[in-house]
């Protein structure tokens, strides 16, 4: 009886963790500018690196804050060298914790939370086509929540580290393209930063029309 209800804390205390985060969120962190989150990031390097990945691990439970906003903050505050390596690890960090909160959470409340948002459950399907490149695919397309496609994924028992590459490649070419638009975030009209935003531009368009084109395929599949 004991280890049961061990279990169940165990199991709810993920849980628990993101409702405080989302409570933190709308109560103090909502529409917080990149000026305003500079204002919480130490002015030396090691010291800035280690606070945004720990702002990585806190955003990935707290299901709405801006991951952009903290690679711009990388590229705001660190030479472009180290703020690139800080945001990839942070990556890492975002896309690992929730992860392993829905491999180890009771998989109905997991299953709960799919069934609120009908595009969730696209995950699903997509996920067991091919593990890698399903992860790959709804990173890439950016247009699922990044921290629920997470949990969901891992309540699949996804292989951590197909999971892991392919949401590593799906995400770093906006994470490197907002980071270096964060390190000219005062001159917004220079060359690079118009060239980032342009890039940026292109992959959501394309990771729309992606999005919208598989999901044509599949109906036309599950018709015939």
């Amino acid at each position: 009886m004991a280890g049961k209800v061990i279990k169940r804390i165990a199991q709810a205390a993920p849980f628990a963790m993101i409702l405080l985060m989302v409570i933190l969120y709308f109560t103090e962190l909502r529409g917080m500018t990149l000026e305003e989150l500079l204002e919480y990031t130490p002015s030396e390097p090691l010291a800035a690196a280690l606070v945004l990945i720990l702002m990585f691990g806190l955003k990935s439970l707290s299901f709405f804050f801006p991951m952009m906003l903290l690679y711009a903050a990388s590229g705001a505050v660190l030479p472009i060298y180290a703020a690139i390596p800080v945001s990839l690890a942070g990556t890492a960090v975002m896309a690992s914790i929730p992860f392993f909160v829905g491999k180890y959470a009771e998989s109905e409340l997991v299953d709960k939370l799919a069934g609120k948002h009908k595009k969730l459950e696209q995950v699903k399907a997509i996920g067991r086509e091919h593990e890698l490149f399903g992860a790959f695919f709804l990173r890439i397309i950016s247009c699922l929540p990044y921290d629920a496609v997470s949990m969901i994924m891992g309540s699949m028992r996804f292989n951590y580290g197909k999971y892991l590459l392919g949401s590593f490649l799906g995400t770093a070419p906006g994470a490197v393209l907002t980071t270096i638009m964060g390190e000219s975030v005062d001159d917004p009209l220079s060359p690079m930063f118009l060239a980032c935003a342009g890039a940026d531009i292109v992959i959501a368009a394309g990771s729309a029309v992606a999005y919208r084109s598989y999901l044509k395929r599949k109906k036309r599949t599950d018709e015939d």
